[in-house]
């Protein structure tokens, strides 16, 4: 089984590139530092941080914005549609439901950044 860590595309912005090869030499998964999302985005060129490099405050926020936004859509269609919950009612457990999900994703994160030793993304980026 090959083991090795995939080529980090000459498509990524040149500082996404620095940061995956520092998270590369530090161990870091890749699944870890270049989620599919992430991928999506570095290769429409955008320069958006590794989420394992970014605050704790940015990831809440965009981890928990995702899953609360995902998580709230599929219990609409499999579950809230026909439980006659009010809207408020949905939009308010979808929201605390992504607020969870995006503290324990901060601090899983943070807690993989310090024990790594990693800098943060404006140490990394010019």
């Amino acid at each position: 089984m090959n083991t090795s860590t995939p080529p980090i595309s000459e498509r990524y912005p040149p500082q996404v590139r620095r940061a995956l090869q520092q998270l590369d030499a530090a161990g870091v998964k890749r699944s870890m530092s270049a989620p599919p999302l992430y991928r999506l985005f570095w290769r429409l060129g955008w320069g958006v941080a590794p989420p394992i490099l970014t605050g704790f405050a940015t990831n809440v926020l965009t981890t928990g914005a995702w899953f609360g936004i995902g998580w709230g859509t599929v219990m609409w269609l499999m579950l809230w549609r026909s439980s006659g919950m009010t809207g408020l009612g949905m939009v308010t457990t979808a929201v605390l439901a992504g607020l969870a999900f995006g503290v324990l994703m901060a601090v899983m994160l943070r807690y993989q950044r310090q024990r790594l030793g990693l800098p943060l993304w404006k140490d990394i980026a010019p």
